[in-house]
């Protein structure tokens, strides 16, 4: 018969093995350093997005990696945030810069090649709705502006033109001395164009006029990328390219649709019909609240100033599904 004495001394060494064990996918064993640069949810769950106590990482501090979503071009990263409860805690990578030691490092890391200029292997081309969009983000100080004559009442305004390097995905970005998005546009460095090119980028680009700063972003995360174009090269190709998608009857198509349900088909006949057949393959319709929001248009990886946006079409990469269903609406400027 064992003593009631024997079964505890059993169950305190049993419980002691027990918490000196921790499963090798939840050690806190370190596998790289992450340097914050800017202030960043730290998540329980990073698929669920949950955040309980509202942890943050703090810019200019450094945090032990325990873990990255993939071994290359990681998207997520685990650390250890001591004071946190529970103590690991996932941070996206775009909030600094990763030193791995195990698995390769992440976006924006050291000798990581997805901030390297000029290794683009072809382009999107986004351009929004900006009525829709407005309807998503009423609080940017372009959607203030609802006269039903300015330009982006009638016309796609441009959202960004982005090089892309298919084996990073879409975490080819940040190729200059800004390595991490800011929380804010107006945080990145102020960006200087000459008259021309500030009145033409204006025209396309609401937020230029209104002061929200979005192509100080566009420039940091995407334009540093391109290969040996200036800053006025660079918008001055992305204003050319948005036009000639306008120009080409996209314009007058939505035009005479405001308002109304069009037909996805409809809208793919059409596109087909100005900018060829290749061009239904190569751009997605992003949708939200049943309204067209954006349209990302695939181009080559050489794109060549003045060059016609249907030959930088043909041979781009097929885009992916659309999410638009059968129909959308033409959202009006204001409403």
């Amino acid at each position: 018969m064992i003593s009631l004495r024997k079964i505890n001394v059993f169950q305190v060494l049993l419980i002691s093995l027990v918490i000196s064990y921790v499963h090798p996918a939840r050690a806190d064993k370190t596998i790289g350093v992450f340097s914050a640069q800017q202030s960043c949810p730290a998540y329980v769950s990073k698929n669920k997005l949950t955040n309980p106590d509202n942890t943050q990482i703090q810019a200019d501090k450094k945090y032990d990696i325990i873990e990255a979503n993939k071994p290359d071009h990681a998207s997520w990263y685990r650390v250890v945030l001591p004071a946190a409860n529970p103590r690991e805690r996932w941070i996206s990578a775009e909030c600094g810069q990763a030193q791995v030691t195990g698995g390769g490092a992440g976006n924006g890391g050291d000798g990581n090649s997805c901030g390297v200029a000029g290794e683009a292997d072809s382009h999107v081309l986004a351009l929004s709705w900006q009525p829709a969009f407005c309807e998503t983000k009423p609080q940017k100080p372009e959607c203030k502006i609802t006269d039903p004559q300015v330009y982006q009442a009638k016309h796609f305004t441009l959202h960004g033109l982005w090089p892309n390097k298919k084996s990073c995905g879409t975490h080819y970005a940040f190729c200059g001395d800004v390595k991490a998005q800011k929380q804010n546009f107006c945080d990145y460095p102020e960006i200087k164009l000459n008259s021309t090119s500030q009145t033409s980028l204006a025209e396309v680009m609401p937020s230029v006029t209104a002061g929200s700063c979005l192509e100080r972003h566009e420039w940091h995360k995407h334009g540093t990328c391109q290969a040996a174009k200036s800053t006025e090269e660079f918008f001055d190709l992305s204003v050319d390219l948005a036009r000639q998608f306008n120009d080409s009857g996209m314009a007058y198509f939505m035009n005479r649709k405001i308002g109304q349900q069009v037909r996805t088909e409809d809208f793919l006949i059409r596109v087909a019909a100005v900018l060829g057949s290749t061009a239904r393959d190569r751009i997605k319709l992003n949708c939200d609240q049943g309204m067209l929001v954006e349209i990302q248009l695939s181009l080559i990886a050489d794109l060549t100033p003045g060059a016609d946006l249907e030959k930088l079409i043909v041979n781009a990469p097929v885009q992916s599904s659309s999410n638009c269903g059968e129909t959308f609406r033409v959202d009006p400027i204001g409403q």
